[in-house]
């Protein structure tokens, strides 16, 4: 697949040791493979930024898993993606894309392994399995349900 794409005069570029390439596909935001990351090259500003944080993280998690990410990750993330059950499930209860378990930990591997913050307001209010990236710390509560000291 890279090399087709190569041989297409397609742009890449390194990013924290992974080879993005930017492909010219029409309903496709991205994909990672090992060390490969190919992306929509529509993608642009704060969501190309997010997108390549999260591919990222897919890339993280195969180095984490091996061979098994194929069955853990991958298989489960594009049936995910791609059922068109989950797609309507998705759209009509305003489940975020995130909220399974693949694709939250992915966001969480990228954002940890490249020291970047998510920048849109999906993934900033529901890029952690659907929930916050980013929570509100001050706002815990101790063991005894007492709002912490900072």
């Amino acid at each position: 697949m890279l090399a087709i794409q190569k041989s297409k005069g397609a742009e890449s570029e390194w990013y924290h040791n992974a080879l993005i390439t930017y492909i010219d596909k029409k309903n496709f935001g991205g994909v990672s493979l090992g060390m490969f990351i190919f992306i929509n090259k529509n993608t642009d500003g704060d969501k190309l930024h997010d997108v390549k944080i999260h591919e990222y993280g897919h890339t993280v998690q195969s180095l984490i898993l091996g061979p098994l990410w194929l069955f853990v990750i991958a298989l489960p993330s594009v049936i995910w993606c791609n059922t068109p059950r989950f797609v309507k499930m998705r759209k009509e209860n305003g489940v975020s894309y995130y909220r399974a378990y693949c694709e939250g930990w992915s966001n969480e591997c990228g954002a940890w392994a490249t020291k970047e913050r998510f920048l849109t307001p999906e993934l900033i209010n529901r890029g952690r399995y659907g929930k916050p990236m980013y929570p509100n710390r001050s706002a815990r509560k101790d063991i005894k349900g007492r709002k912490r000291s900072k």
